[in-house]
């Protein structure tokens, strides 16, 4: 359960860092009711992160032996992802156009939606890459059920504990809101 539950941390941190779902927290939080819209996006996050881990842990948890072909094959689909990740990360790291914008593109549409929209937008900008991975590590692994799904808590407390812990913070405090928008505009420039 060591290496499962150290592999669930790490793709929780991905899953919870992801700077484009941060970014898409704060600005759905810029409307009229930014706490409402900050748990329906988070919410919206946690639907689709959760459901591909239960997915996976439901079709494939148990039957793949972490020894067999199948099993060492989603350690390695495990190493190329990442490795990918980091290649395609280091590919597009460009410095952005001129005039830099304030929002990027890409997140324009996050701006004044509900709690509903923003629940779909949670959904829309989740991260992917972190369930997917952890999933491969939960049906590769020997525990049973009961483990598998402190394996599914365990990745949920960091990957939706980071945003939500972000948005509680940012909501309660002008002072952190204005530090969180300082830290915003020195990445995006």
């Amino acid at each position: 359960m060591g290496d499962l539950a150290r592999t669930l941390v790490l793709c929780g941190l991905l899953s919870g860092t992801q700077p484009i779902t941060l970014m898409g927290l704060l600005l759905v939080m810029g409307g009229v009711t930014p706490r409402a819209n900050g748990v329906a996006f988070v919410s919206g996050a946690f639907v689709v992160q959760a459901g591909l881990l239960i997915g996976a842990s439901a079709l494939f948890g148990g039957v793949v032996s972490p020894g067999s072909d199948a099993g060492r094959s989603f350690v390695a689909v495990r190493i190329v992802i990442g490795v990918a990740l980091v290649g395609f990360g280091l590919l597009l790291r460009r410095p952005p156009g001129k005039p830099i914008p304030e929002i990027p593109h890409a997140l324009e549409r996050l701006r004044d939606l509900g709690p509903r929209q923003s629940f779909v937008a949670g959904v829309v900008v989740a991260d992917y890459q972190g369930p997917v991975i952890a999933s491969f590590a939960l049906a590769s692994s020997s525990v049973a059920f009961g483990g598998r799904l402190a394996g599914l808590g365990l990745y949920a407390l960091v990957a939706t504990g980071l945003p939500l812990g972000l948005m509680l913070w940012t909501t309660r405090s002008e002072h952190a809101r204005a530090r969180v928008t300082t830290a915003t505009t020195w990445v995006m420039h």
